[in-house]
């Protein structure tokens, strides 16, 4: 029984395209949605872990900087502040985890 190739090249090809139609599509609605908000609009900029599951955390939105409560079941928000976090100080980070690799490797 004789084959048509031709018939099933163009299938493959037509199919391609409306998938890469599709994938384009999706693409451009994710990047192009009007009000949808940049990576730079929110950002955490502090946490702290205060049990197995909540924390604590100060966010950015837009300018202002917000102290979020986190559990397990719910976000609330404690409070907002009135003037931003001072940047943080990177030497005491690198300090506090250089005593901690000292009092590991002495264990």
């Amino acid at each position: 029984m004789p084959v048509d190739t031709s018939g099933l090249a163009s299938l493959s090809l037509t199919s391609a395209a409306v998938i890469l139609l599709l994938w384009g599509a999706i693409w451009a609605l994710r990047r192009l949605r009007p009000g949808a908000a940049s990576p730079r609009d929110c950002a955490v900029l502090r946490s702290l872990a205060l049990g197995t599951r909540e924390r604590l955390l100060v966010v950015r939105v837009g300018t202002r900087h917000l102290v979020l409560g986190v559990g397990s079941a719910s976000v609330s928000l404690l409070s907002e502040l009135e003037e931003p976090l001072p940047a943080p100080d990177n030497e005491t980070f690198t300090e506090a985890m250089r005593k901690a690799m000292k009092t590991w490797r002495r264990a």
